[in-house]
């Protein structure tokens, strides 16, 4: 059964302190999901100040819709992934002719964790899919799993879970994976998968409960990443969004894990140079720096809120202002 949609934003006071919204500014967030950002903002830049808003999860776009529907026209929201950035804003770009500020949580939301049948929590017996958007995306975590090769594997699990053992850990499932010749037919179970990590890596019900965090935690990430390309697609939104912004506006961008953030804080880097002419140029053309940073350290959520949402406490947010 699936429950209803329910999320709780992280860092909502940070951010708000950081984007600053005024009323009768615009703003973009990039990843709606229960609408805490959003709403933050919409309170801020009343009495016409517009939000658009993109989730690409249908669940969490129809809950959302519905809860904030009190804003009526003055919150945009269409699903769509947000490396589709500068088409989604282009079709409203007259109700919203300058963009203030521009937020994405790159985060995935509580919610997801918590619904066995979409994969993503090891936790939960349900099916492997892992995907955001199962109506327009065909590759499943379970696919991945059952139909790449060993180098991808190993791959995925060294750059996107920084897992030591991943040489171990994909050659490990493609011996386990010849045995499985029925199973190539449907897809893995979530316990099914966490069973294999464990005979790989040889831990007994009684080694696991000395682990501060569960060996298939790091697994779970990569594989999550890999199906929904997720670096890939922030770097194809950062460009995107600072592009959009007017002089003066904030970027701020809140992650998870260490490969987001320092996907993030890459291109952050590259806009506060004093010059990013190619290498092989001679002559530097720049005009200084197109952005500076407005936190030189990752803003972290504080002891209070991570009493209160545990899972705010791996968040870190960097904000840039355009100039």
């Amino acid at each position: 059964m699936t429950k209803k949609y329910q999320h709780t934003s992280v860092l909502n006071l940070q951010l708000i302190e950081h984007l600053k919204p005024q009323a009768g500014q615009h703003f973009i967030d990039c990843t709606l999901g229960g609408g805490g950002h959003t709403e933050a903002i919409l309170k801020k830049n009343t009495p016409d100040g517009r939000v658009l808003a993109l989730d690409l999860d249908q669940d969490a776009v129809s809950a959302t819709t519905e809860r904030l529907k009190q804003y009526k026209d003055r919150l945009i929201v269409e699903q769509a992934d947000f490396s589709d950035l500068q088409t989604i804003y282009k079709k409203h770009k007259d109700k919203l002719p300058i963009i203030a500020g521009i937020v994405a949580d790159l985060g995935v939301s509580s919610w997801h964790f918590d619904q066995a049948n979409r994969g993503f929590s090891f936790k939960d017996h349900g099916p492997l899919d892992m995907r955001f958007d199962p109506d327009t995306q065909s590759l499943t975590a379970s696919e991945i799993i059952l139909t790449w090769p060993q180098d991808k594997l190993e791959k995925i699990f060294r750059e996107y879970g920084d897992i030591k053992q991943a040489k171990k850990l994909a050659t490990g499932l493609i011996a386990w994976r010849k045995t499985q010749t029925k199973q190539k037919q449907k897809p893995i179970k979530t316990s099914m998968l966490v069973d294999v990590i464990l005979r790989i890596f040889h831990i007994s019900e009684d080694k696991l409960k000395r682990f501060k965090i569960h060996p298939a935690t790091r697994v779970f990430q990569a594989l999550r990443i890999a199906t929904n390309q997720e670096i890939e697609k922030i770097q194809i939104m950062l460009p995107q969004a600072f592009n959009i912004l007017m002089s003066g506006g904030y970027l701020a961008i809140i992650s998870f894990h260490s490969l987001e953030d320092r996907t993030v804080k890459r291109y952050f880097k590259e806009l506060t140079k004093n010059c990013y002419c190619p290498p092989e140029d001679p002559t530097c053309h720049c005009d200084g720096p197109v952005a500076r940073l407005i936190n030189k350290k990752i803003i972290k959520a504080s002891e209070s809120e991570v009493a209160s949402n545990p899972r705010s406490r791996s968040a870190s947010l960097r904000v840039i202002q355009k100039i």
